[in-house]
């Protein structure tokens, strides 16, 4: 099995990674981004691959921005419902649990990271595809209710449509 091509491809990645979040061009930068993105590469090789391949078969690149976009757009309406929640003093926090069953293991990482990334929700734990939310909610709001908003805006998104083949 062929496995230089995907590596350089990741290797690639990982080096405009590098330079977006530096952002010079300078010697030294290029340097520790080559040396930096190799070892990345080369370390990583063994999480994202198994016999059949690379575990992981990416997003359409016009999915992650659409999909940056909802997730601003939801940091943002989070961030005042939750300073309205706060002042209300009626929400009281609870952890739930989300299966995410039909995503692969970066799909599930990536929904954790969002919902961390959204004002009054915590992702405290993943064990497999399960994500445990530790979130601010009225008391006797169901299961179902706490899933909701996640599973419409990302797991949506991601479910599916964003893979290539």
């Amino acid at each position: 099995m062929n496995t230089i091509i995907p590596r350089l491809k990741f290797f690639f990645v990982m080096l405009i990674l590098w330079f977006l979040l530096n952002f010079n061009l300078e010697l030294t930068t290029i340097l520790f981004g080559i040396t930096i993105s190799f070892f990345v590469t080369l370390f990583a090789y063994e999480i994202l691959h198994d016999n059949q391949g690379f575990r992981y078969k990416g997003i359409r690149l016009s999915l992650i921005f659409y999909y940056l976009f909802v997730l601003f757009v939801e940091i943002f309406k989070s961030a005042f419902i939750y300073i309205k929640n706060l002042i209300s003093r009626d929400h009281i926090p609870m952890i739930f649990k989300l299966q995410l069953n039909d995503l692969d293991s970066v799909q599930v990482a990536i929904i954790a990271n969002s919902i961390t990334l959204t004002p009054g929700t915590i992702t405290v734990d993943i064990v497999d595809k399960t994500v445990y939310v530790l979130v601010l909610a009225k008391p006797g709001t169901t299961q179902a209710e706490l899933e909701e908003p996640i599973r419409l805006k990302f797991e949506k998104l991601l479910k599916g449509t964003g893979q290539k083949s």
